[in-house]
């Protein structure tokens, strides 16, 4: 298992690395970072706990056998005696009896002795039976296995030829048992996995990191320079974030509207990754509160910092029913262009009741876009039908610089 996963992490790592030096190692899906630690975790845990039970192997705390179970190792050759060579607290006690580990020289019928270690639970009572030197009666678990379990309260007869044992008590070491690996294991006793399909895991895991930016991985295959990929990657990626995405806008003004009871708005704005609105308290209030929206949920709403007052009243609003929010993104996608310089972020818009300077009533709102660089700002407002209302700001020698010349000539 920790081979398994040790090969997807290094697959998925040298996957990460092609694609920091392509740059396209940002923006990707949020469950991959996760993934990963969640990955490298579990390999420290498995890790951990594998050496710790290759630490205890052979010298696992065993229930005592039964009558039953003692019967059947005397009649298959199981039961030996064996010469305790050390014994050790293993500080856990059960009832008030300590649990300790004893390493033994096994003799046994069927071939030459061995050492091994096992636990036993031992009634305090009966410790002095158990120090170095005592011979001891233990049941070997299976016959071609070392480990064993040691008999508290064997048969008498095999009492009394630990009592008349002369040659075992003389054996004070022994080779430990090899065991022979089977076809499935190795020596260590560990699951062998054909190298083939290591590589095949290490090809999955570089698969899965590569698999989310498959479609530029495929342009730059094709020709495209990396860094042309690796920007418009970005740019959709923040398009896809942006509250102006046609889906991404629908489903926030529609929370919006949730929030509000009502679709009446007297202004909404949509920033980059967030957006708020301006609502009647009530379908027919003159009061108006303010909602937040960010990380796909409305976050706040709270009665309006400035009330509407004297000739803001009756308030004036619009339907949300009424905008095309889906074609926000085509508009807002203007305005580097026509400000003739390149934006820091992406462009925030705001659609709201008509300024009362406006003096086409039936215009039931306007659409103004706004952005910034580093050295200029710019704004446009459209009526609902896309068209013009003003211009301003934008670069020397930009289409909205000469808008506003025009207009102030």
């Amino acid at each position: 298992m920790i081979r398994i996963l040790r090969s997807l992490s290094v697959g998925f790592l040298l996957g990460w690395l092609l694609l920091a030096g392509l740059g396209l190692d940002g923006g990707v899906p949020g469950w991959w970072l996760p993934t990963a630690l969640a990955i490298g975790v579990l390999t420290v845990i498995l890790s951990t706990m594998v050496m710790s039970l290759s630490t205890a192997a052979g010298s696992v705390l065993r229930p005592a056998p039964s009558d039953d179970a003692i019967a059947t190792a005397e009649r298959e050759g199981r039961l030996h005696l064996a010469r305790v060579v050390d014994i050790s607290s293993t500080g856990t006690r059960i009832n008030d009896n300590p649990v300790a580990e004893l390493q033994l020289v096994v003799a046994t019928s069927s071939r030459s002795p061995y050492s091994t270690r096992t636990r036993a639970l031992i009634d305090e009572v009966r410790l002095p039976q158990f120090q170095p030197g005592n011979v001891v009666v233990v049941l070997q678990e299976k016959a071609d296995q070392p480990a064993v379990t040691l008999l508290q309260s064997p048969p008498q007869s095999w009492r009394d030829k630990a009592a008349d044992d002369t040659r075992v008590s003389r054996m004070d070491h022994a080779p430990e048992w090899a065991q022979e690996p089977t076809k499935a294991r190795d020596a260590r006793g560990i699951l062998r996995i054909p190298a083939v399909v290591l590589v095949l895991l290490l090809v999955v895991g570089f698969a899965a990191r590569l698999y989310p930016v498959r479609s530029e991985l495929a342009e730059i295959l094709a020709g495209a320079a990396p860094s042309e990929v690796a920007d418009a990657r970005t740019l959709r990626l923040e398009r896809a974030e942006s509250t102006l995405d046609p889906a991404r806008a629908q489903e926030v003004i529609d929370d919006l509207v949730a929030e509000a009871g009502h679709n009446r708005f007297t202004e909404v704005h949509l920033g980059s990754t967030t957006a708020s609105g301006t609502v009647p308290t009530a379908p027919d209030a003159d009061t108006t509160d303010d909602i937040d929206w960010r990380d796909g949920k409305v976050t706040a709403r709270e009665p309006s910092l400035i009330q509407p007052s004297g000739d803001e009243l009756p308030l004036e609003t619009f339907d949300a029913a009424d905008v095309d929010w889906a074609g926000l993104q085509g508009l807002a996608d203007r305005l580097p262009e026509q400000g003739g310089f390149e934006l820091d972020e992406a462009p925030s818009v705001t659609v709201s009741v008509p300024s009362r300077t406006f003096d086409e009533d039936d215009v039931p709102y306007q659409i103004s876009i706004w952005g910034s660089g580093a050295y200029h700002d710019a704004s446009v407002t459209y009526d609902p039908d896309g068209n013009v209302i003003s211009m301003n700001g934008g670069a020397s020698g930009s289409e909205i610089a000469a808008w506003v010349a025009e207009r102030q000539g």
